[in-house]
């Protein structure tokens, strides 16, 4: 395993745990998606399993529609911008298709670099649940008004 897999693995599990300590239960689901690919996806490669390229595709396919559900259903920014970067990672794989020449250390290249925004949006992730529920429970920012109390990103007009 690469050492930059190993240091981005290990900074999702630390946001995992910060996350399942701060965040609600909407924050944990996109982390632990998020975790849960990169974990899936490592295992496959290390067992050198074959067609690679295609299981991971399927696998950063279902981890965009994971985090577009949950960035409609949850109103974290965070989690909206986990689900754009995963669509450019979805949008990577198709690159080979359109050049002459296989591009595939691009795709590769480009998930990576997409797997290290992952990696801080989690930890943005953090600091948007720890404030949402600051604001809530001080009342601030209309939560109480119209989202029932509960903590959330921003305040709405409902």
């Amino acid at each position: 395993m690469h050492p930059f897999h190993i240091f981005l693995l290990s900074a999702n599990l630390l946001g995992l745990g910060l996350i399942l300590w701060r965040g609600e239960w909407i924050d944990r689901a996109a982390t632990l998606a998020l975790v849960a690919v990169v974990a899936v996806t490592s295992l496959l490669q290390l067992l050198h399993v074959p067609g690679l390229m295609i299981w991971a595709a399927v696998l950063d396919v279902l981890l965009f529609l994971a985090f577009w559900a949950l960035a409609e259903r949850g109103g974290r920014w965070w989690i909206v911008a986990l689900a754009g970067f995963q669509f450019i990672a979805v949008v990577a794989y198709l690159a080979p298709f359109f050049a002459w020449q296989r591009l595939e250390w691009a795709v590769i290249s480009v998930n990576w670099a997409i797997w290290a925004l992952d990696s801080l949006c989690v930890f943005v992730g953090v600091w948007e649940a720890s404030f949402a529920r600051r604001f809530a429970r001080e009342g601030r920012d209309g939560a109480g008004m119209d989202h029932r109390g509960g903590a959330r990103a921003a305040a709405s007009v409902d």
